[in-house]
């Protein structure tokens, strides 16, 4: 049985106040009631309260990090699933658009963070007061359409907060040291995962991303310096347009980097299963109306998993297996805690390197892509340039 579930987003789950119990994490919370009704009425609907997986694409996936680090979700899941994960990933300057800071955690905020977050959200509002419980208050007695029409009050708190009883501690600090759930982990994210975000940016919606974009990029992302190094290592010329230069830099430097160090703090512990989306004939789900080669986008694989209206009748013959083997693997995870079933082709799981930061010139983890005409290992290290990232910090 598959339970699908609505929690608070944005402003709602995030906002945070002095005083204010569970501020800064109330989505986790809502999400941590429904696991709780679900081991409480699981068999009541035909389903086994003793094997339940947690899943999570995206913010979704960080969600399910958060809970595989809550102390007050110990023993409501038995296996956890991570797409494009977002747990120990920073966020450079300027990754995710023009005046978007960087931040040293993507997903994670300190309460103190969160608070600040909401008095810069909330003041046009007219609620601040030095009394917490007047501002919480005067907020609660405003109309929704009221709230949802500050400009991106929503995007604000697409982050949760730390330091509380639902996170007591920062998510990577605690994966790092080995503080979590032991339950098999699948995990993995797409080829090309941030040129969603330059596509959506720039390109595809009419903007071209030009070379002097691209200098000015990776001086606000790096420093002039290392902005140096990186045209070096990423220059335009090995790109078809600087947009997917640029796309190619934010993907291995954030979210590779981020994703292999994710795998590696889980696979000490527990069973990871790592897998790379790697179709970049993906059917794009978004009405853009832009020329941007999306490539395997972010959430590109989420179609393949789960029926979509759109994406679904755009695939090929080789789509539609490629679909059916990750369903397949999917399912046999949430069933046995390993994706290895009948005659899918086999998935080792992902052993870990030899040490924190060693290099792995005899050693290859284990990661399994997922394409339409080959499925089997790749060299995710390698693929992404991460000798590179490594090094250079």
């Amino acid at each position: 049985m598959v339970v699908t579930v609505n929690y608070r987003l944005g402003v709602f789950g995030g906002l945070a106040l002095p005083g204010l119990r569970g501020s800064g994490a109330f989505g986790l919370q809502d999400q941590r009631a429904a696991l709780t009704w679900v081991r409480d009425n699981a068999r009541a609907f035909g389903g086994d309260p003793g094997n339940v997986t947690v899943a999570g694409v995206s913010f979704g996936a960080s969600a399910v990090a958060g809970h595989l680090t809550s102390p007050a979700s110990k023993g409501l899941f038995h296996r956890a699933v991570m797409a494009s994960g977002e747990a120990v990933m920073d966020m450079p300057a300027g990754a995710m658009g023009p005046g978007v800071p960087g931040y040293p955690w993507y997903v994670w905020r300190t309460g103190r963070e969160m608070e600040d977050i909401t008095t810069e959200m909330t003041s046009t509002l007219g609620c601040r007061d030095r009394r917490p419980r007047r501002t919480l208050a005067c907020l609660r007695a405003l109309p929704v359409e009221t709230i949802l029409k500050v400009p991106h009050i929503m995007n604000a708190f697409q982050a949760f907060g730390y330091g509380n009883a639902t996170l007591p501690e920062l998510p990577p600090k605690a994966l790092r040291a080995g503080r979590f759930h032991r339950v098999p982990v699948l995990s993995g994210a797409t080829l090309d995962e941030h040129r969603t975000f330059v596509g959506m940016t720039y390109d595809a919606v009419g903007r071209t991303f030009t070379e002097a974009d691209y200098g000015r990029a990776l001086r606000t992302a790096f420093g002039r310096r290392f902005a140096k190094r990186v045209r070096a290592e990423y220059p335009t010329a090995a790109f078809p347009s600087p947009a997917l230069a640029w796309a190619t830099v934010i993907t291995d430097r954030m979210w590779a980097r981020g994703t292999w160090d994710q795998h590696e703090a889980l696979a000490r512990h527990v069973p990871v299963y790592a897998y790379e989306f790697a179709d970049r004939d993906a059917p794009m789900f978004l009405p853009l109306a832009g020329d941007f080669d999306f490539g395997a986008f972010h959430a590109g694989d989420i179609p393949y998993l789960f029926e979509d209206e759109t994406a679904e009748p755009r695939f090929t013959p080789a789509q539609r297996r490629l679909s059916a083997t990750m369903s397949g693997y999917w399912a046999a995870f949430a069933r046995t805690g390993t994706p290895d079933a009948g005659a899918l082709p086999a998935w080792p799981p992902y052993r870990p390197g030899p040490g924190a930061g060693r290099p792995y010139a005899t050693h290859t983890p284990y990661t399994q892509s997922l394409a339409p005409h080959r499925i089997g290992p790749v060299d995710y290290y390698r693929e992404h340039n991460l000798a590179f990232w490594r090094r250079e910090g």
